[in-house]
């Protein structure tokens, strides 16, 4: 934290006296002026169905996770594992199903492997970022068989700084969600070089919440053993047996009792039976002195009186346990910015440690004793319920280059390559349960092939490695190497009022897992053989435009995607204490295959847009992580992957307006709704026993309005989302209960200033400004710990 203030404070200072050894004086460039919308034709193929967060859009919420960013996005949700860990859910899938990506390079992201292990993103110097819905499949491959997430910075320039210095700084403080500082600096070199720093340290202790960290259904006298588990509570209680029901009681248990061999107790001396089979005879039944006949047939056999419900561990009504953080980001990069060739190289940092609202059993290490009179004797270690910690840290070389060739048919080749090491630890309380090192390579290879006639369109090629190594006490994921390898194109043909898009891509995925010292493979359905596997995969998609006029266009599109089991699909095994649940893979599992249809209506009328979408997807072989039923102790319930069809369906709108209603008076305002349904087609038995005719966890329904004003330097924002009830409920075994029904307000308020050639932004920001208990129906940790509350946060940005 010292050394990070040193190098803030050492580019201030040099920033300083650059800036008053300036003559000219700075224009008033932060009146605000809308411009005219002006359509650029871009010689890259243009997909379908990209939804795009601007930089501005970012600076105004108060996220600290990438899926709390992009949650107002229709189709886009955040899982909430916790404050601290959100990936981006879309249309439902999430996880392996939606890649993480890098100026389009794949980052690592294990988020499907543990949805605790966070992608520590610095939003304050991100760019822009592509959500890629339903056409990010033959860009990026299979793991973007539900979408892919693409995050735009400037960690390597791409094009000459506006100034030989500039960039910003910015500090905000808030009630209830700590601190964050963030800068950028970035100037030129001479007539060619650019280059660039930034970085951002935030930190927060444990967060207050309306209420109690767990739902009230932890406490209800009705409580499952299943919903114990996850709720984390012990259930004290006893079964009374209804005895006046039982009309004989057993002879054989009479004889038997007091031998050990058998286990009898009293509870096993009553029966319906007439008669006991003993010592190879039958002999008569005593009857029951008890029994009263003739009662009703629905008369329960027993009734369970709950003496008692306590926590594993200790909480406190108002704050959400171990919801601590603090984390860092460091970026810099330089580049030769020419005609004909652009080159450059970067390196990102990444550091994160942050707690999980949950708890997991560990037994301390013992310790030897030894008595006045020279006894000595060892003394195990109790058992206790300790925090869930997470340390990540990542270390990124990145290099990428373009180059324009003067030929007919190739507009521009891009060639970039990534080295990315990380380590990502899973901590009880202090001490280390798991650790996974990763090593991942990425080259991507991309060819605008110039435009002729009404053609144009794009070539590449993809490969990716990645090794994992593990260590720690509670592995639950053998060693592992994964290589994939694509190729892909990508063309479009545009006449008028038509455009029409298609895509192909090919995938050969390579899973291997190595059984090394220390490691025991789970009990799972493949009896831990971790075989080898080779997938090949086909990606496809297509889509068609149609311009009614210069206002209104229809859109359909049709894609083919398919993914390979991820390595923990393939080979867990064992306690994954971070998500409570004993995991096991499976090494037999298929590919996973997506078909999906969607048509779309919109218009844009002098400020107004308008879009209505509908899309049906049928998955084949969809993998899941299912209940066997089972729980071993330490609140570990048994999940095993398994395969099987589902559907998905929904509906997406949303429509904005801007404009200007003077020269000093700007207005905005939005609205959105989203609903999405996973239901189960499989007709397996197994599956609508323990999972039901819907997937649970899954997002709720919910629609959102937003509203904004802008007036000469001044800014006032203000959303408000409504989440409903869950009516698509799934089964974990018992039925899934609906979390209420909860609404979300925020706003934002800001002023800008010139200050001695310094442009100044001061802004106060509120979420959940209502205060609500919120807890997300597709959060896995909805019983234990709702959505932050009520936070106020003041702060400035300072641009030069």
């Amino acid at each position: 934290m010292r050394i990070y203030s040193k190098i803030l404070c050492s580019f201030l200072f040099v920033f300083n006296s650059y800036a008053y050894s300036q003559n000219n004086q700075l224009s008033d460039s932060i009146k605000v002026n809308l411009l005219k919308e002006v359509t650029i034709k871009s010689k890259k193929v243009e997909l379908s169905n990209i939804k795009k967060i601007t930089k501005k859009e970012l600076l105004k919420n108060q996220s600290t996770t990438l899926g709390d960013a992009l949650s107002r996005t229709p189709g886009i949700q955040n899982s909430y594992f916790g404050p601290n860990s959100g990936a981006v859910v879309i249309r439902s899938l999430s996880g392996n199903r939606v890649r993480i990506l890098n100026n389009g390079m794949s980052m690592n992201d294990l988020s499907g492997i543990s949805p605790n292990l966070n992608v520590i993103t610095d939003l304050d110097n991100v760019s822009e970022i592509d959500i890629h819905i339903n056409d990010g499949n033959v860009l990026f491959g299979g793991r973007a068989i539900g979408g892919a997430v693409n995050i735009k910075d400037n960690t390597v320039p791409k094009e000459k700084a506006p100034k030989t210095l500039s960039g910003f700084v910015k500090a905000e403080g808030s009630t209830n969600l700590g601190y964050k500082q963030s800068f950028n600096f970035n100037g030129n070199i001479g007539k060619h070089w650019v280059w660039q720093a930034g970085g951002m340290n935030r930190y927060n202790d444990n967060i207050r919440i309306p209420g109690n960290t767990k739902a009230s259904l932890a406490y209800d006298l009705k409580i499952d053993d299943l919903t114990s588990s996850m709720a984390q509570v012990h259930v004290e209680k006893e079964i009374i047996r209804n005895l006046t029901l039982y009309p004989y009681i057993s002879q054989f248990v009479l004889d038997k009792m007091n031998d050990p061999k058998w286990g009898l107790s009293e509870a096993d001396l009553y029966t319906f039976e007439e008669r006991s089979f003993i010592d190879g005879v039958y002999v008569s039944n005593p009857k029951n002195s008890l029994y009263i006949a003739g009662q009703p047939a629905n008369t329960p056999l027993s009734t369970t009186i709950v003496k008692g419900i306590t926590d594993y561990a200790t909480v406190k009504r108002g704050i959400m346990p171990n919801s601590h953080a603090k984390s860092h980001v460091l970026n810099f990069g330089t580049s030769y910015v020419g005609e004909k060739i652009n080159f450059g190289v970067g390196f990102r940092r990444s550091y994160g440690y942050y707690g999980i609202p949950g708890f997991a059993l560990r037994k301390l290490p013992g310790h030897t004793h030894t008595h006045g009179d020279g006894y000595t004797h060892v003394i195990e270690g109790e058992s206790v319920y300790l925090p869930i910690n997470t340390e990540s840290e990542s270390n990124s070389l990145i290099i990428q280059s373009e180059y324009k060739p003067n030929i007919k048919s190739i507009e521009a080749v891009r060639l970039n390559y990534t080295l990315q090491y990380s380590k990502d630890s899973e901590l009880i309380g202090s001490y280390l349960a798991n650790k996974f090192s990763t090593v991942r390579q990425n080259v991507r290879l991309e060819i605008d092939q110039k435009s002729f006639s009404l053609l144009k369109g794009l070539w590449g090629a993809d490969i990716l490695t990645q090794n994992i190594d593990g260590s720690g006490e509670q592995r639950y994921i053998p060693n592992n190497k994964s290589n994939e390898y694509g190729i892909f194109t990508l063309q479009q043909f545009t006449i008028k009022f038509l455009k029409l898009n298609a895509g192909y891509r090919h995938d050969i995925v390579q899973r291997r897992a190595m059984l090394t010292e220390g490691y025991k493979p789970g009990r799972g359905l493949a009896g831990g053989k971790l075989s080898d596997r080779n997938f090949n995969l086909n990606q496809f998609n297509t889509g068609v435009q149609l311009n009614v006029n210069k206002y209104i266009y229809l859109r359909g599109s049709y894609s083919h995607s398919e993914r390979a089991p991820d390595i923990n699909e393939l080979y867990a095994g064992n306690n994954h204490f971070a998500i409570i649940l004993e995991e096991n893979g499976d090494d037999r599992l298929n590919k996973e295959t997506s078909k999906t249809t969607e048509i779309e209506a919109g218009f844009n009328y002098k400020g107004i847009k308008f879009s209505i979408t509908h899309y049906n997807t049928m998955l084949h072989d969809y993998l899941y992580l299912a209940h066997t039923g089972i729980a071993r102790s330490g609140g570990f319930l048994v999940k095993e992957w398994r395969q099987s069809d589902t559907k998905l369906t929904g509906w997406e709108s949303e429509m904005s307006y801007n404009g200007k209603i003077n020269k000093n008076l700007n207005l905005h305002f939005g609205s959105y709704f989203d609903l999405v349904k996973n239901s189960n087609v499989s007709k397996d038995n197994l599956r609508d026993w323990a999972e039901g005719a819907y997937m649970p966890n899954m997002p709720t329904s919910r629609f959102g309005i937003s509203g904004g004003i802008e007036y000469k330097k001044s800014e006032l924002s203000i959303t408000f989302d409504r989440y409903l009830e869950q009516r698509y409920l799934g089964k974990n075994i018992n039925p899934e209960p609906p979390m209420p029904a909860y609404s979300l307000l925020a706003a934002r308020l800001s002023h800008n200033i010139i200050f001695k050639n310094y442009k100044i932004e001061y802004f106060a920001a509120g979420t959940n400004l209502l205060n609500v208990e919120a807890r997300p129906q597709n959060s896995f940790l909805k019983y234990l710990a709702p959505l932050p509350g009520i936070n106020i946060a003041l702060g400035l940005i300072l641009n030069f």
